[in-house]
């Protein structure tokens, strides 16, 4: 007797996402926290939450349409995944700019691509100057939401914040298809550098709660409010004794 594969496709997806369960290879996982540093022999951890775009509330603010402005002179393009020369090439050109971990190569981060053996149904962006790729999404779908998988860019356009065109983009294309929600990844209490995936507009956002398994309104927390969270209801840490 054959076993049945497990995938994480149409409403699978769905389902292990509202529950904090995102794509880490050809596989899903969850956390609660990332490694920061070492203290000695210790390590220290950062506590993160999960987010998503609750998509019947996101509106168009001043900063989404300059950004739409100033890239509306390059081609969209969505289309099924691949994983070219041309995809890696770019991707390492980003790679050697950022200052967090990454992936060291696209087929990395999104093995088994376009095999029997893929679990998700992943589709890509593709952002041209022309012809030169200046900008890469890939995202892997459910029924009623997406999920971004890795995000990059040419480092000289920078300027045209084409990270958060990207995310733009995502957005615009599951609203095409209906969808609810768009689940940008994590963001790090202690690290700003990820708070642009609440970007475009933060009350659109919406953060998951693990001890009671749902999602809420981003805006109603502030960062000591979520690290008290992290670290009595999940950390374990009860500050009234």
């Amino acid at each position: 007797m054959s076993e049945i594969a497990v995938t994480y496709k149409g409403i699978e997806l769905d389902i292990a996402l509202a529950k904090g369960y995102f794509r880490m290879g050809n596989d899903i996982y969850t956390t609660t926290d990332v490694f920061h540093e070492f203290y000695g022999k210790h390590i220290i951890y950062n506590p993160i939450f999960w987010l998503r775009v609750n998509l019947s509330k996101v509106l168009e603010t001043n900063s989404t349409k300059r950004i739409r402005q100033r890239c509306a002179r390059f081609s969209v393009t969505f289309k099924q995944a691949a994983i070219t020369e041309e995809v890696e090439s770019l991707y390492s050109q980003y790679f050697v700019t950022i200052s967090f971990d990454g992936y060291p190569s696209c087929k990395k981060c999104i093995p088994k691509l376009n095999t029997e053996e893929a679990v998700f149904d992943t589709y890509m962006i593709e952002i041209r100057d022309q012809d030169l790729l200046i900008g890469v999404g890939y995202f892997d779908k459910g029924s009623d939401a997406l999920m971004s998988v890795l995000h990059f860019y040419h480092p000289e356009y920078k300027r045209f914040s084409i990270g958060k065109y990207l995310l733009l983009l995502s957005i615009d294309y599951a609203k095409a298809q209906q969808m609810s929600y768009t689940y940008p990844g994590y963001i790090i209490l202690s690290n700003p550098k990820m708070n642009y995936k609440i970007f475009p507009n933060k009350e659109a956002i919406e953060l998951y709660l693990l001890k009671e398994n749902l999602w809420d309104c981003y805006l109603n927390y502030t960062a000591h409010d979520l690290r008290e969270y992290f670290m009595k209801n999940i950390a374990g840490y009860d500050f009234e004794d």
